[in-house]
């Protein structure tokens, strides 16, 4: 037992270790340019940038709240916001490879099984999307005539972009809804799979789908709920896509509310539905093609790097203190253990 604690402390500070050598090398390279960017920002814009943001966050721990109170209804409007934190948290440190696995074990350590959390991620995902969906086609309706005269070539990428979008959505609950598609799929692999071990692990994986089709299934069944946190996700979006109309309209008195906040959106639906050049991420690319023609570039990258620190940064700073203080109260309890076998023996 002292040797297991002992080597657990030893892993858990290994971890830690690992992680802020990720952060400085982080630091040095991909995020410089937005501290770089917070240093030159006046301090009430700043202020206003964060209240934003932390905006953000408290209706998206009640939009989880919601979602996986469903079946743990000890879960908080706090447990969701730290739920998001925490998977900002990791998508940042693994480069976007444990931002599901991460979410779906904090809501496995507030009481939820593993297919649960998948569920509750995967609607999480879905809402997301269509709140997106919903926002960018009222966005290209209000501002058509302005696009069709301006810039009537990013019409066909936009609608490409709403597009692939729905696809998404579909897909996704087609994978957690479809009872006819899991027995296809379950067919299929016994008639192509001649192995035993293979085909016992198809049956697993089946089982777990059907969990996941249960959990989702569960929290879709309560209508007046679904449809609370579709406005819940409605409006989380709305603090987030009006940051750059915040930042930018000092400089620009001239800038329309509703513009900037549909180029907002439609750089977040494109960004991940069309190919980008190396070395640039998909959301700057299309955020500065969309924005450079309004208001030239220092102020498009300015706003971009502010809008990336509220959207992207500050959510992953809170994860990072919760990721210590929870990594601190596992070493503490290690501690205790060890302490405890001794005084046994």
């Amino acid at each position: 037992m002292k040797k297991r604690s002992g080597l657990k402390i030893f892993l858990n500070i290994a971890v830690i270790l690992g992680i802020f050598g990720i952060l400085v090398y982080l630091l040095k390279n991909n995020l410089k340019d937005i501290f770089w960017q917070l240093a030159k920002t006046p301090l009430l814009t700043l202020l206003g940038v964060l209240g934003l943001g932390t905006a953000y966050i408290v209706v998206e721990g009640e939009n989880l709240r919601l979602m996986a109170g469903s079946f743990v209804k000890s879960i908080s409007v706090f447990d969701g916001a730290m739920a998001m934190c925490y998977a900002a948290f990791y998508r940042l440190v693994t480069f976007g490879a444990g931002t599901m696995i991460s979410e779906v074990n904090f809501y496995h350590k507030k009481g939820l099984r593993i297919s649960q959390g998948v569920g509750v991620t995967a609607l999480h995902l879905v809402m997301y999307k269509a709140a997106l969906l919903t926002w960018a086609f009222l966005c290209l309706i209000v501002q058509f005539f302005f696009f069709s005269s301006q810039a009537p070539h990013l019409i066909g990428l936009i609608l490409y972009g709403i597009v692939v979008t729905f696809v998404i959505i579909i897909g996704l609950l087609g994978l957690t809804l479809s009872l006819r598609l899991q027995v296809w799929f379950v067919k299929l692999s016994h008639k192509f799979l001649k192995s035993t071990k293979l085909r016992n692990g198809v049956d697993r994986i089946n089982l777990q789908v059907y969990s996941l089709r249960e959990a989702v299934d569960s929290i879709l069944q309560e209508r007046p709920l679904i449809f609370r946190i579709y406005l819940v996700n409605l409006l989380k979006l709305v603090f987030w896509f009006t940051i750059p109309y915040f930042v930018m309209i000092q400089s620009h008195p001239e800038l329309n509310f509703f513009q900037c906040f549909g180029l907002v959106c439609f750089a977040v639906i494109l960004a991940g539905s069309i190919p980008t050049p190396a070395g640039i991420g998909s959301f700057e690319f299309v955020y500065l093609l969309l924005f450079k023609p309004l208001v030239g570039t220092v102020d498009a990258v300015s706003s971009m790097l502010l809008y990336r620190f509220a959207s992207y940064i500050w959510p992953f700073l809170i994860g990072l203190v919760y990721f210590l203080v929870d990594k601190q109260k596992t070493i503490h309890s290690e501690i205790k253990e060890i302490k405890e076998a001794d005084e046994t023996k």
